[in-house]
This record gives C-alpha cells, sequence and structure tokens, in this order.
C-alpha cells in the first residue's frame, strides 16, 4: 500500500478531472437557473419531494442520514468506476449540476451570503471527499480499460489501495461532514437566513 501522499499524488490527473466536470456542470446549473429559473425550480422541487423527508428527522437521524446517503454514493462511485468510469463521471455531473441550479436559485432569494452559509461548513469537507471517490473510481476505469487491452496493470491491487482509502480517509470525514451539516450547518444558515 502506498502511502497517503503518495496516493493521493498518484491521483492527481483524475482528481483534476473530476473536478474539471464538477465545475463544469456548476456553472451549467447556474446557467440553466438563470435562463429557465421554471426548470430549474422544478428539479429542486423534485428534489425536496424526494429527500425532504430528511429534514424532518431529528438531527441525530438525520445526521445517520445523510452520512449513509453519502457514504453509499461515493462507495458506488468508487466500485463501479472500475465500468470504464461512467458511474463517477454521471456523480459528479449530477452534484454540479444541481448544485450550480440550487446556489443561483437561493442567492437569488436568499443572497449569497445564505448560499455560502448553507453549503460551505459541512461541504468544504463532503465536496472533496465526493470528488475524491469519483477520482479513484475513474482511475479504476482506467486500469479495467488497460487491462483489457491486454497492457500490464495490477487492477485488484488498484482495488484494494482505492477501498482502504476509502475506508480510512474518505469515510471517516463524510462522517464528520454530516454530523456538521446535521448540528452546526443548521444554525449558521439561520442566522444568515434573515
Amino acid at each position: 500500500m502506498q502511502k497517503d501522499a503518495d496516493y493521493l499524488y498518484s491521483l492527481r490527473k483524475y482528481i483534476l478531472a473530476v473536478t474539471g466536470i464538477f465545475i463544469f456542470f456548476l456553472i451549467i446549473g447556474v446557467q440553466v437557473s438563470l435562463t429557465n429559473p421554471e426548470k430549474s425550480a422544478s428539479y429542486i422541487e423534485l428534489f425536496k419531494k424526494t429527500f425532504g423527508w430528511i429534514t424532518q428527522l431529528d438531527p441525530f437521524e438525520r445526521m445517520l442520514a445523510i452520512f449513509k446517503n453519502n457514504a453509499f454514493n461515493s462507495l458506488m462511485a468508487l466500485v463501479l468506476g472500475i465500468g470504464f468510469g461512467f458511474v463517477p463521471f454521471f456523480l459528479v455531473a449530477v452534484n454540479g449540476l444541481f448544485l450550480g441550479m440550487v446556489a443561483e436559485t437561493f442567492s437569488t432569494e436568499k443572497g449569497i451570503l445564505f448560499v455560502l452559509a448553507a453549503v460551505l461548513p459541512h461541504g468544504i469537507i463532503e465536496l472533496p471527499m465526493v470528488l475524491l471517490s469519483a477520482a479513484i473510481g475513474l482511475r479504476l476505469g482506467y486500469e479495467m480499460f488497460r487491462f483489457l487491452k491486454g497492457e500490464r496493470t495490477n487492477l485488484k491491487m488498484e482495488f484494494m489501495q482505492g477501498m482502504w482509502f476509502y475506508l480510512v480517509r474518505i469515510a471517516p470525514l463524510l462522517f464528520v461532514a454530516a454530523v456538521i451539516e446535521s448540528y452546526v450547518t443548521p444554525v449558521i444558515a439561520r442566522f444568515f437566513s434573515g
């Protein structure tokens, strides 16, 4: 197993790729919201109907639900990335698109300070962990592609390294982000909600 710093350095191309995808779709989300606010509002309403039940939970149950959702999605991005990276790409694109729409909609309604207060406290940990999971999945997809082409690669070791990093680094930090999102973010967001 590589040391964490060495492993992260070896992922740099994939981290840059998923970050670029995220930023691209974030900008698209903002543009969709600006040019077609009704469409953006309908997507946000659909999201509320699907996940609105989480807001009805007490903070501890909410924290567990958020952690379970983020940990599962990040794990799927990593594990299913072995299928040529389609799942990590999709996860990152959807997250970017939706965050762009939400950020633009709520910054218009409640101001940019409210949006930053509602996203940054937990997002500063959560987003990098989601992107890291996607980067590992993208790398696994590339290694699978090389393997199928007959090139020499140690796919099993790559998978084990990615899983170890997920379990030891990513999942615990996703838990910390879920705690912040459930207990800290609502207090800060209320302060800036006017």
